[in-house]
């Protein structure tokens, strides 16, 4: 991305955190501390020229204003507010020759279709935490509900309509059968990002897992340009000993 902006195709890049937290975590294992994901978005070099960091709780925005380094508070912008609204606040403030980056990572069902609609009217790559977990904990409650969450997530009912979800709406199902019903959700999902221009997905998403080897989330990619999917499956390439994989 940086290369781009350097041959003046982009007039500047940025991040988009919009349910950010207080910039530092508990690993739940060794009750460490670790970096989340603003105050790591803040040390990538090359670097973001702004970074917008949202959050609901305002005791959050105020802890991760005291975290970020005194050398980048001129690139930050913090505030407090609803995940959708902000999008669409901060969408408004940039302009077409920027490129985005938002990482959207609910920690329950947050996260409404508006938000990705927002986002869909500026260049700016989506990485989506799709809450796999809470989907699956709360399906057959889901059912019985005239309306949820998942429906403001899904943009719609037509997941009702899935067959697992009638299954669900009339007996007890087990795990496989709930799993089986988030993995029948995520191409609706990508379907619904497609009418918004994310036209270019990874097809392959990664599952994040808890301690115990569950499922937690599903790691979506979405694009509204093909350069964007390349770079991403670069990256995938990539692991964590920042060596790539021989296959």
């Amino acid at each position: 991305m940086a290369v781009k902006r350097a041959e003046g195709k982009w007039r500047e890049l940025v991040y988009i955190d919009l349910l950010a937290g207080p910039g530092k975590g508990i690993d739940h294992d060794s009750a460490r501390e670790f970096l989340g994901s603003p105050l790591r978005a803040l040390a990538v070099t090359p670097a973001f020229d702004r970074l917008f960091f949202r959050d609901l709780n305002a005791t959050n925005i105020r802890t991760l204003r005291k975290r970020i380094p005194p050398t980048a508070v001129h690139r930050v912008d913090l505030a407090v507010g609803d995940c959708t609204v902000e999008a669409g606040r901060v969408v408004a403030r940039l302009s077409e020759r920027t490129l985005g980056l938002a990482f959207i990572d609910p920690e329950g069902f947050e996260v409404k279709l508006a938000l990705f609609r927002a986002l869909s009217k500026r260049p700016i790559d989506v990485l989506f935490l799709f809450p796999s977990a809470g989907i699956r904990r709360n399906l057959a409650q889901f059912m019985k509900q005239p309306h949820t969450g998942l429906d403001d997530l899904m943009g719609g009912r037509e997941w009702r309509e899935l067959p697992i979800a009638k299954l669900a709406a009339g007996k007890r199902v087990g795990s496989d059968e709930k799993s089986a019903f988030v993995r029948s959700l995520i191409p609706l999902f990508r379907a619904r990002m497609k009418t918004l221009g994310f036209r270019y997905q990874d097809e392959a998403d990664p599952i994040m897992t808890n301690e115990k080897n569950v499922g937690m989330y599903h790691l979506l990619f979405l694009s509204q340009h093909s350069a964007g999917l390349t770079i991403w499956k670069n990256i995938k390439k990539i692991g964590g000993d920042k060596q790539r994989p021989l296959f």
